[in-house]
C-alpha cells in the first residue's frame, strides 16, 4: 500500500472542522478519484497530505512512513509528487524561468547541485530535456513561466513532478481551464504514471474525468466520505450516476442501497 489515510481530521482557514475522520488507501499503479462539489474538504485534504496544513487527528502513511504533520520537504523525500490547484501562486514561481521552476526538487542534488552552488549548464540541459519530452512550447527555457499559457504552465509542473519519479502523485484539478488538446495530454501523462507503478490521488470536479481515469472513486461531502465506487474498464462504475449524485449531495451509499433494497 502506497498511501494509507486513517481517521484524518483537520480544520479550514477559519479554524472550523473541514475533515471528519477520513480514511482511504491508494495502491501502487492505481488511480483513486475523489469526487465532490467544490468546498467540501478537497483542498484541505490535499494540503494535509502534502504537508501544507496540519491535521488535528489521524495518520498519513506514505510507503509505511508516517508523514502526518511533517514538512512538505519530508513528504517529498518519501516520494510525494503534488500538482496543486493553483498553478500560478502555489505550483510555480511566476517570475522565475522554466529552468528554475523545473529544478526546484533537484537543485540540492548532483549533477545540478554542487555543494552550495548550482551547475547552470546541467540545469539548462535538464530543463531542455524536459521541454522536449513534455512538449513545453516556449522560446527558451530561460523564459519566465508567467508568460506561458495555462496548458504549458501545467506541463512545466507535470514535468517537474513526474521527473522526480514519485511513489504517490496528488493531482488537484489537473485539467481545469485547459483546452481540449492540453486536457488529453495531462490525462495521458497521469495514465502513464499509473502504468509505471505510481499511486495517484485524483481530485476533480469533473465527474466524467474521474470515471474515465479512476480505478476506484470516493465521494466526499462536508469533509466526510459518503461511499466508495469501483470502476471496471469494461462494465463501468459499480453504481449508477444518480447514486453518485446523491452521495455528492450528502447521502451515504449504505443508506441509498438500503432504501433501494427495501
Amino acid at each position: 500500500m502506497v498511501l494509507e489515510v486513517k481517521d484524518l481530521e483537520a480544520e479550514n482557514d477559519k479554524g472550523l472542522p473541514a475533515l471528519h475522520g477520513i480514511s482511504f488507501e491508494v495502491r501502487s499503479g492505481e488511480i483513486v478519484g475523489m469526487a465532490g462539489v467544490a468546498g467540501n474538504g478537497q483542498s484541505e485534504l490535499a494540503e494535509v497530505l502534502s504537508g501544507m496544513r496540519a491535521c488535528q487527528r489521524g495518520r498519513i502513511l506514505l510507503n509505511e512512513v508516517d508523514i502526518s504533520n511533517k514538512s512538505p520537504r519530508f513528504a517529498i523525500k518519501q516520494g510525494l509528487g503534488y500538482i496543486p490547484e493553483d498553478r500560478t501562486h502555489v505550483g510555480t514561481a511566476p517570475s522565475l524561468s522554466v529552468t528554475d521552476n523545473v529544478i526546484m526538487k533537484k537543485y540540492r542534488q548532483p549533477p545540478i547541485g554542487r555543494g552550495l552552488l548550482i551547475d547552470q549548464t546541467e540545469a539548462t540541459r535538464f530543463a531542455n530535456d524536459l521541454k522536449n519530452e513534455y512538449d513545453i512550447i516556449v522560446p527558451t527555457v530561460e523564459t519566465p513561466v508567467r508568460l506561458l499559457s495555462g496548458g504549458n504552465l501545467q506541463r512545466v509542473i507535470l514535468a517537474r513532478e513526474i521527473s522526480g519519479e514519485p511513489a504517490l502523485m496528488i493531482a488537484m484539478q489537473p485539467t481545469r481551464g485547459l483546452d481540449v488538446g492540453a486536457i488529453e495530454g495531462v490525462r495521458r501523462l497521469l495514465l502513464e504514471q499509473s502504468e509505471s507503478g505510481a499511486a495517484i490521488l485524483l481530485v476533480s470536479e469533473e465527474l466524467e474525468e474521474l470515471l474515465t481515469l479512476s480505478d476506484r472513486l470516493f465521494v466526499i461531502y462536508e469533509g466526510q466520505i459518503m461511499g466508495e465506487v469501483t470502476i471496471d474498464p469494461d462494465s463501468g462504475p459499480s453504481t449508477d450516476i444518480e447514486t453518485i449524485g446523491l452521495m455528492m449531495t450528502g447521502t451515504r451509499l449504505e443508506k441509498i442501497q438500503a432504501e433501494g433494497a427495501a
